[in-house]
């Protein structure tokens, strides 16, 4: 056993199912998130990779300055960013993933199956040797 006592496969299938859940590509086509600003008159829409996928603006804004007009933006696109994460269940998991303890404990496990391996080596080795005695 390891360290920590957990069997090794227990720790690869566990680092395994970790990296394939961050890793696996979303198939929800209908996964978006919205956002608006200045009373609805600026609106956006972030497809699921995070990409904008479009921007609306009322004709009435476009008489703002161009700095209110670009903050306005910025809120709308940002607002519907948060709701594209909101909308993607996991994803705080994903990102709460530590790539160095993942590799801590894959390297553990290598470590203790390399250990095994040696310990069964001198055993077969042994058993050779005892047989070649007689």
């Amino acid at each position: 056993m390891h360290e920590n006592g957990q069997r090794i496969g227990e720790m690869l299938a566990e680092a395994l199912q970790e990296l394939a859940r961050t890793a696996k590509p979303r198939t929800d086509a209908a996964l978006r998130g919205d956002g608006e600003a200045a009373h609805g008159q600026v609106r956006a829409v972030a497809g699921e990779d995070g990409r904008l996928r479009e921007l609306h603006l009322n004709p009435r804004v476009m008489r703002m300055a161009s700095e209110d007009l670009a903050r306005e933006i910025l809120v709308a696109v940002n607002a519907a960013l948060d709701d594209l994460r909101a909308g993607m269940p996991g994803l705080e998991a994903a990102k709460s993933t530590d790539p160095q303890a993942l590799a801590e404990t894959l390297g553990g496990a290598h470590a203790d199956v390399i250990r095994r391996l040696d310990e069964f080596a001198d055993g077969v080795e042994l058993v050779v040797r005892r047989l070649e005695e007689r």
